[in-house]
């Protein structure tokens, strides 16, 4: 693998929501790297009404890494559950796990509308499929996604739209809630029983940013490029993992104030 590795998750390019309209806005934000880790829900691949733009747009970014030299290794997400190079990457020999995290939850995404609509039906096949091992853990993700496509989507990009649509119908922004509160101590959960070597685990899915160092395991959540969050970017170079926000001039996208960074050797701990 080519260094450095920038590690982006959640571009959910297609999306109105999404940030990301024009590929060539992250230019600079993959400047000077050797291979781009996206880690799931990278593009609209299950949503009907974004398809066609989401396939652009990731066609378009594979195409500038391909002129830039940059080989690009693409992780499945709840959303594009088909864009499979490997279900998670191992770095530093195990000690760092990256996955998207819709594997954390044996529901995928506990707070969406389908969840809520299919509770019996999800639970069924929960029950009856085995994830005693990692791979068919993830397996367990992919078969959960699909059963998560809405009929529709919400096609209006402004906050009050989405506020509506998070809010709708009752239960949704709770269960939102709860999700975003135990987290943390799912992904450490999953992490115990699935990477029990693990000390960094570097998810997104939540769209909830931020690092968490307690616990004997550092949770790192990239965030996503769907307003109202933010978006970090991490690169692992030389044994080290940097971790900062991403941040937008003049309408492109960089890496901008480093958060913290980290000394992991692969022959020693830490």
């Amino acid at each position: 693998m080519k260094q450095p590795v920038l590690i982006l998750s959640d571009l959910h390019l297609g999306h109105k929501a999404s940030v990301l309209d024009d590929i060539a806005a992250l230019e600079p934000l993959l400047a000077d790297i050797g291979t781009l880790i996206l880690n799931g829900d990278t593009w609209q691949e299950l949503a009907r009404e974004f398809y066609d733009d989401g396939q652009r747009l990731w066609r378009d970014l594979q195409a500038l890494c391909e002129q830039r030299g940059i080989d690009i290794i693409s992780l499945p997400g709840n959303h594009d559950p088909g864009q499979r190079d490997q279900d998670y990457l191992a770095l530093a020999e195990g000690k760092i796990i990256v996955m998207h995290g819709d594997a954390v939850f044996p529901e995928v995404a506990p707070w969406s509308r389908m969840a809520i609509q299919k509770q019996d039906e999800l639970r069924a096949v929960i029950d009856a499929h085995p994830h005693d091992l990692v791979e068919q853990r993830f397996a367990l993700a992919r078969k959960i996604s699909q059963l998560l496509v809405p009929p529709t989507y919400p096609q209006k990009k402004h906050l009050l739209s989405r506020v509506w649509d998070a809010v709708t119908p009752p239960g949704r922004a709770w269960r939102m809630l709860i999700a975003w509160c135990t987290m943390v101590s799912e992904t450490r959960r999953f992490a115990s029983r699935y990477f029990p070597e693990c000390e960094i685990m570097i998810c997104g899915h939540f769209h909830r940013s931020g690092l968490w160092d307690d616990d004997g395991l550092l949770v790192i959540n990239t965030g996503s490029f769907m307003p109202p969050g933010s978006a970090y970017w991490c690169e692992w170079n030389e044994e080290h993992l940097s971790v900062g926000i991403i941040q937008k001039k003049h309408r492109a996208w960089y890496r901008g104030e480093v958060l913290s960074r980290w000394r992991i050797s692969s022959h020693a701990p830490h």
